[in-house]
């Protein structure tokens, strides 16, 4: 990078000779000027204020137990109306099951997508009646609900007097059918005894690891239906056995010989059995089944004392491969001795691991014989005996079948079919075929001796619309929802109610840190309405919560945070003339704004979800051409005449501001000078409505109040904010957001990165010399502008880099400052996880120097920008120094240290399990999640990022700009889709430099732009040596060819290539030409031909050659680390040409561990020939042979 600013420098030495003397100070308030300006006059902010002036926004008067009973309302509606179409559907089966005087009604599922065979079934009308019938009543079902029946995810009816005589899932004939939660809602309803499992695990060789996996999941989802009045063990057997007790004392270098006994289900028990399940691997001997029912009946015996006049369970999970044909026999003479003994009420069970690509002769088979203790077929003699209980085996071949299977092998616990009757709302789950949070409403009742379940899955983004997309402000209020056990079912700081996870649920003690919080729980729980006030931990944030009971279900709770001001609002109508796009380019003229489809003559408008009356109808509708141009109509309608198609009330006004405001920003974009380094420009009002310019089409679903920009201006409230650079999907590369917040909205721009370095260099010419860095940070410590930030060897994305892993000492030493700098923790709920990370004291006002005295060699000042969340950096290196220890993760964001955290140990933004994963030092559950704030989540999903990216390359460039005509490099930087080019493909230094556009040349480096930014537009205009390059590389690649095509044809019999694997051998094998070779049938080349690995030259490596290390050698342990080569002898073996020229600028190679340096006299042997160029043309070595001889 120090040629980078060497190779700067030339272009700006009429500006600096050297170093200049100035004070930081004074370059930071010179800089928050320039910023001022750009939130000024580029931002249009006045223009904001006064039009608030103007229309007099007054904060309203809010109550709040309106407010929450209008949506606990809403929502209490919706769930009447679910368990309606419950009650109706009961009925007709009742009816039905009376007139036609039957027992039951097969179990069914709608929607069912039929596989193949059981169509053809259907169409031919020859499917089971039953079935048709019952799905004829859920269909039904779905049709009588009033206000939920688009939010209807699937609906399910279960027959318990049919689940009991299947072994296979009732739903097997259904294709892309999520069963687990369907049947979790089904053992959630059976009233078991209590549950006495002894878990038995084949972890032998013989399972394949599709096998392995599903018997992990068998055994987790065991786990998952005991309660803590259940007991469990479980052993792992292969030629040996073990248990998880004895594992944790081998640890430990403790012994313990006695053989475990049944413990109680406690939930920290199971969270540690499931560490342990997680923890297992498979083992290379055969399963000795013997010894898994020995060690098991030896568990029963140890426990006697606790299980008298209980049941007990010993599950078998195996694929049931036998060592010898005795064993069946012999198993089953132990289990004949033992029920023959001890009264004991013993079911085994069985389950069979199935893998599809796996051959099955006999291994269901045992496993039957020994559920069935099938004694007759082994000849072994038996009494009879009560206690003697036939067992159930179960085949397991998939995820989907292990909750049915699960369900049958616990039904030994309720031997009398007992189960729960009526309604019931279960917690949300993740339905993983449409990555959504469900819902599910359930009523189970018995007619005569059957039991039955009707149930109805709906979206948590339907039924609590209102709650999930309220859009209160900048922080000043938001919703959550509990049940009445105290889990906190949603709250906007950690639940994502779409995705493809879904975190536990938390206690509301956890996530809400206000005093006296066991109070409020406890009124929450008792109370059908009330208010609260309290003060968050940190006693200055004054806190009201207003609840509302929803039946015995829920409870719907607001927050109102006095610290934020309430979103004020106009007293009277706005209304400007205004002119937009919402979805729809047919009627603009159409450019290339670098990527995205664009036009310039209007603003584009996007709604998000919370805009709407109903979110989640909206969320699938509102690309609905006819939907859009209601909503067009009614936003443009300057009589206030037309219906509301479905936009909340306040949206039309919202509208039609931020429009007068994106025609300001629009005429600045046209007329500006400074545009040229803008991307786009737009505002995001507080209930989501959005609008930018250029004009262009954003993907749905995207929520704008939830992105970075949004939240760190809201946090900063009338301070400009800089957001760390990302890349841009739009094809602008690397950009850096400015964004300022209002009361009412936030503005911002995008810019690009070079236009840091510009202003920087403005005020502080010295950052381009060599020993001086200049950088900018954000409060959270993240790099805004290093000069090593982007570079053409940086392999790593620059999104999200700390100071600490571009300026480790300076960050070793600002620790010490602790009025300046903090290092903090936070609980995110959203994937379980302890975030440690840095808060910049952004009230600073002097200049952070050397807290170490007398350091002269490298020396650093840091300083705030007034008025913006930013901080300016210069660091002097006047002696080559190495890099500060400062541990960090170079693998994934795992902390290297959880145990501990020192304010002053520098480690880089790093993230804990909430839980301890080791498996033998469990930790109680409230350990972390009590003491820690709640991390305040947005998403990660940037703007950039939300653009449908345009495919038409034919369109005019909506603002043309001639990266060619840029001379200079300070001409070039910055300049929106231009980048100054200065390495060629292979990292080389170019002779002449020139200004390219991004698509062709990234990072400084030409041609690479294909792989960070896809496709070159057409007209693109970049320097003409790049025509030049592309010409005499084709003219070469079709002088190859020709030579290879002559070769060919002029010598088909008499060239033949030969190589030997040995670097000093040829094989007599190796000259044998079969009768047959002229007639192999085609005209290729005969190297081509063999399809044999490219071959490097003998002449291109010498004999001392050593391989360094390469990317799968990487240090998976701490950043500053020293990479070891490995050193192997050369072989003639094919190897890849390529792989030596990226050695030499490989960042492993930055050590290098080789004895073989600059001053050693290299050796070389007379059959080499040595290249001083770093590459080589490869030449095959052709042997010619006479067929005669």
């Amino acid at each position: 990078m120090e040629s980078f600013k060497l190779v700067t420098l030339i272009f700006i030495l009429s500006t600096s000779c050297g170093t200049s003397q100035w004070d930081i100070k004074d370059i930071a308030k010179n800089i928050s000027r320039e910023i001022d300006g750009l939130k000024n006059n580029e931002l249009g902010v006045p223009l904001i204020q006064n039009l608030y002036k103007n229309f007099m926004f007054m904060q309203p008067t809010i109550d709040i137990l309106k407010i929450v009973n209008t949506i606990a309302h809403k929502l209490e509606t919706k769930v009447t109306d679910i368990f309606s179409g419950l009650e109706s559907s009961q009925l007709i089966i009742e009816a039905k099951l009376l007139q036609e005087n039957i027992t039951s009604l097969n179990s069914s599922i709608n929607p069912c997508f039929l596989k193949g065979p059981i169509r053809n079934n259907y169409a031919n009308n020859s499917f089971n009646k039953d079935f048709l019938d019952s799905i004829d009543i859920l269909e039904k079902m779905k049709s009588s609900l009033s206000m939920m029946s688009d939010g209807v995810r699937r609906q399910y009816f279960i027959s318990d007097f049919e689940v009991q005589r299947l072994h296979r899932t009732p739903f097997l004939h259904c294709t892309e059918c999520d069963e687990k939660n369907i049947w979790n809602n089904y053992i959630e309803r059976n009233i078991y005894q209590r549950k006495n499992v002894i878990l038995v695990l084949d972890i032998g060789g013989s399972m394949s690891i599709v096998q392995f996996t599903l018997l992990k999941a068998v055994a987790k989802k065991m786990l998952s239906v005991l309660s803590e009045n259940d007991r469990i063990t479980i052993l792992t057997v292969s030629s040996s056995y073990t248990y998880f007790e004895r594992d944790c004392n081998k640890f430990y270098n403790q012994k313990l010989d006695t053989t475990p006994r049944l413990k109680q289900a406690t939930t920290t028990y199971v969270r540690d059995l499931n560490k342990y399940i997680d923890a297992i691997i498979s083992e290379t001997g055969l399963t000795n089944h013997t010894l898994s029912f020995e060690k098991s009946l030896e568990i029963v015996l140890n426990s006697f004392n606790q299980i008298k006049n209980e049941t007990v369970m010993i599950l078998y999970v195996s694929r049931g491969l036998l060592s010898s044909l005795m064993e069946p026999k012999q198993v089953l003479e132990m289990l004949e001795k033992f029920t023959a003994t001890y009264n004991i009420s013993l079911f085994i069970n069985t389950c069979a691991i199935i893998d599809e690509l796996k051959p099955v002769v006999y291994e269901p088979q045992f496993l039957c014989d020994i559920a069935y203790q099938n004694y007759s077929k082994y000849n072994v003699p038996f009494g009879p005996n009560p206690y003697r209980k036939l067992g159930l085996m179960l085949k397991v071949d998939s995820m989907e079948s292990i909750p049915f299977a699960v369900e049958r092998f616990c039904y030994v616990f309720n031997p009398y079919s007992h189960f729960e009757t009526g309604t019931k709302i279960h917690l949300p789950t993740l339905d993983t075929n449409k990555e959504d949070i469900i819902v599910s409403f359930t009523k189970g009742w018995k007619n005569k001796s059957n039991f039955f379940m009707l149930g109805i899955d709906v979206y948590f983004s339907n039924l609590a619309e209102d709650i999930v997309y309220y859009g209160g402000g900048q922080g000043y209020s938001y919703f959550f929802l509990m049940d009445l056990n105290g889990n906190v079912i949603y709250h906007p700081y950690y639940m994502r109610v779409s995705g493809n996870s879904y975190s536990m649920f938390i206690d509301l003690e956890h996530i809400e840190k206000v005093i006296d919080v066991q109070t409020l729980k406890n009124r929450l729980l008792t109370e059908k309405k009330g208010i609260f006030q309290g003060f968050r931990e940190n006693n200055t944030d004054l806190v009201h919560y207003a609840w509302s009971r929803i039946s015995d279900w829920y409870v719907v709770c607001l927050v109102i945070n006095t610290k934020y001001g309430a979103p004020s609002k106009p007293q009277k109508p706005v209304w400007f003339q205004n002119d937009f796009l919402y979805q729809n380019f047919e009627d603009y003229k159409l450019c290339r704004h670098l990527n995205l489809l664009a036009t310039i003559d209007v603003t584009s408008l996007y709604l998000s979800s919370s805009c709407f009356r109903s979110p989640f109808l909206a969320s699938r509708t509102s690309q609905n051409k006819m939907h859009s141009q209601d909503y067009v109509a009614y936003l443009k309608d300057d009589s206030r005449l037309l219906i509301n198609p479905g936009l909340k009330e306040e949206i039309r006004d919202e509208v039609s501001l931020l429009s007068h405001i994106l025609s300001y920003l629009r005429k600045r974009h046209l007329q500006s000078g400074i545009s040229k380094y803008v991307v786009r420009r737009f505002a995001a009002s507080n209930s989501g409505v959005f609008q930018m310019f250029p004009g262009s089409t954003i993907k749905p679903g995207w929520i704008p109040t939830k992105s970075r920009w949004y939240f760190k201006a809201s946090q900063h409230k009338g301070k400009s904010v800089l957001v760390p650079p990302y890349l841009d999907k739009g094809g602008a590369g690397y950009v850096i957001t400015v964004a300022y917040a209002t009361s009412q909205l936030v503005v911002g721009m995008d810019v690009t990165f070079g236009f840091m370095l510009k202003m920087l260099v403005n005020y502080i010419p010295d950052c381009l010399e060599p020993n001086i860095t200049c950088f900018l940070v954000d409060d959270d410590g993240y790099i805004i502008y290093h000069p090593n930030l982007m570079t053409a060897n940086g392999a790593k994305p620059i999104e999200q880099q700390h100071i600490v892993h571009k300026e480790s000492l300076v960050a070793n030493d600002i620790l010490n400052h602790k009025h300046f700098i903090q290092k903090l923790l936070c609980n995110s709920y959203d994937d379980d996880t302890i975030q440690r990370y840095y808060r910049l004291n952004t009230s600073f006002n002097g200049v952070l120097v050397n807290f170490a005295p007398g350091e002269q060699c490298v020396k650093y000042q840091i300083t705030t920008i007034p008025q913006t969340n930013v901080f300016l950096g210069v660091v002097n290196v006047s002696c080559n120094i190495g890099a500060t220890f400062c541990p960090c993760n170079i693998v994934d964001r795992l902390c290297l240290n959880c145990n501990r955290m020192e304010q002053k140990e520098c480690e880089c933004p790093c993230e804990c399990p909430l839980e301890n994963s080791d498996i033998c030092e469990p930790t109680p559950v409230t350990t972390n999640m009590t003491e820690n704030i709640p991390c305040k989540k947005y998403t990660e999903e940037a703007l950039g990022n939300s653009f449908i990216v345009n495919s038409n390359n034919n369109l005019e460039s909506c603002f043309p700009i001639s990266c060619h005509e840029q001379v200079t490099h300070l001409d070039c930087l910055g300049l929106l889709g231009c980048e100054w080019c200065m390495f060629d493909m292979d990292r080389n230094y170019l002779r002449k430099p020139f200004c390219a556009s991004i698509t062709t040349c990234f990072k400084g480096m030409f041609d690479i732009s294909d792989t960070a930014l896809g496709r070159l537009p057409n007209g693109a205009e970049f320097s003409s040596v790049g025509p030049i390059i592309y010409s005499i590389i084709a003219i070469t690649i079709l002088f190859v060819l020709l030579l290879v095509c002559y070769r060919s044809y002029s010598n088909q019999i008499n060239d033949r290539f030969y190589m030997s694997s040995a670097q000093d051998q040829l094989r007599m094998s190796d000259l044998n030409i079969t009768d047959n070779f002229n007639d192999l049938g085609n005209h290729r080349d005969k190297l081509i031909q063999e399809e044999r690995p490219k071959v490097i030259s003998p002449y291109c490596v010498a004999g001392t050659y050593r391989r360094t290390a390469g990317p799968t050698d990487s240090d998976h342990g701490y950043s500053t680390m020293t990479p070891h080569d490995e050193s192997e002898h050369m072989s003639l073996a094919p190897v890849e040409v390529e792989s030596l020229d990226d050695d030499i600028f490989s960042d492993t190679t930055s050590v290098r561990t080789s004895p073989l340096t600059k001053d050693t006299p290299r050796i070389f042997s007379p059959i080499f020939t040595r290249i001083p160029q770093k590459n080589c043309i490869t030449v095959p070595v052709t042997v010619h042979h006479n067929a005669k001889t």
